[in-house]
């Protein structure tokens, strides 16, 4: 297959990283991780009940699963910067769509075009920046990444603020200008975005890798469900956890917001490192932090032991999602990056669907919160044993 023409000249780094970072912002952050935050909004104008809005949310993760695995296979036969485009602007329907709608059934095809127009995005950018900054990868996966903590934090300002300023049109005044800055970014990225440019041979399909016998893909895909099964406990929990240990409404609100701090920087630094001592070592580092958070408060339940459980847990997930995203990239040809990213996601999707209702199990069966964290520190520790293992192995293949 013939791949477009490419510009010989390098993509200037800093405006092309923060298209990308606000592409992220814009599409994930804003598109589905605000959903949360506006849903109360809706359901009261609405009158949706919660199982209502819960089921929206479960619609809108479906249309993210169905495309995420198809994502990296477009982005291969059509080029990613098409592919995002499109997805983006499936995003920017989505929202304007909601900006109109009135009923469950008239909100739910907007929320499965929400969730798999950020699918779209997601892969085929993460394959342009490592394919675009190939001696800067973890630098660049990390700045991209800090974009949805990024779209959270601004969705917890703009959404009371436009609520509050909008009285009138109220949370359709969020989607609406969501839906207005969103549109800008895609014009952006459509002018400064590009399709890195073709290494090698890549006429034909003889080097597409085996994903299934794969075992270095499959073993970073399982590692990634291990992560999505587990990292959002703390998310979701912690703030019952606090509250549950007598801490105060405003306490447990602003320890939350030490780990969305830590979470937006986290994925950077984590992929700098990276870059500077090598993926394996950050990446053994990023699990013992990850096990730590889950640990600190159930040893410690107070406020110092939740704000180094925030600081752990806010920064090793960034860490971990950046990691294993750059493992994913060693494993298969540069022109294939996009497919490995959309093949390995589909195991963590898979995860965070799981993850909720097994860990809401566990603090139901147990009757307290410590027997969840105890769970996702375990998971974590798997996680950390199958890479020890896995790294090993591979020092005595090379030997």
């Amino acid at each position: 297959m013939k791949q477009p023409l490419q510009s010989t000249s390098p993509p200037r780094f800093l405006p092309f990283v923060l298209v990308g970072m606000l592409l992220i912002v814009t599409t994930t952050g804003f598109a589905r991780m605000a959903y949360g935050l506006i849903l109360p909004y809706m359901e009261k104008d609405l009158g949706l009940s919660v199982s209502m809005g819960g089921m929206l949310g479960t619609i809108m993760f479906l249309g993210y699963l169905v495309t995420v695995g198809l994502s990296g296979l477009l982005a291969v036969r059509w080029g990613g910067k098409a592919v995002l485009l499109i997805g983006g602007s499936a995003v920017i329907v989505s929202m304007f769509g909601l900006t109109w709608a009135s009923s469950f059934m008239s909100i739910a095809p907007f929320m499965f075009l929400s969730g798999a127009g950020s699918a779209l995005v997601f892969t085929p950018l993460m394959s342009i920046m490592l394919g675009c900054f190939p001696d800067r990868k973890g630098t660049v996966l990390g700045i991209l990444l800090s974009g949805a903590g990024i779209g959270m934090l601004l969705s917890g300002i703009l959404v009371p603020f436009l609520d509050v300023q909008f009285p009138d049109w109220g949370w359709r005044a969020v989607w609406l200008s969501f839906g207005v800055l969103s549109l800008a970014v895609i014009l952006t990225a459509f002018v400064i975005l590009r399709n890195p440019e073709a290494r090698g041979s890549d006429s034909n399909d003889k080097d597409k890798p085996a994903w299934f016998k794969n075992k270095g893909l499959m073993k970073v895909a399982w590692l990634y469900f291990l992560i999505g099964l587990a990292y959002l406990i703390p998310n979701l929990y912690q703030t019952g956890f606090m509250l549950g240990q007598g801490l105060s409404d405003r306490t447990a609100g602003f320890i939350y917001s030490v780990a969305g701090i830590f979470s937006i920087v986290g994925s950077p630094i984590w992929g700098t490192l990276s870059d500077r001592f090598g993926i394996p070592r950050m990446f053994i580092l990023a699990w013992v932090c990850a096990v730590a958070g889950d640990l600190v408060p159930v040893v410690y339940p107070s406020i110092p032991g939740f704000v180094i459980s925030s600081m752990l847990w806010g920064s090793s997930i960034g860490g971990l999602i950046t990691l294993i995203q750059l493992k994913a990239a060693q494993q298969v040809p540069q022109r294939f990056v996009a497919t490995a990213i959309g093949f390995i996601s589909v195991f963590y999707a898979v995860g965070q669907m799981l993850g909720p209702g097994l860990s809401g199990w566990i603090i139901e069966l147990g009757g307290n919160y410590t027997a969840a964290y105890g769970f996702g520190a375990a998971i974590y520790a798997v996680g950390l044993g199958v890479t020890l293992y896995a790294g090993k192995a591979e020092q005595k293949l090379a030997s």
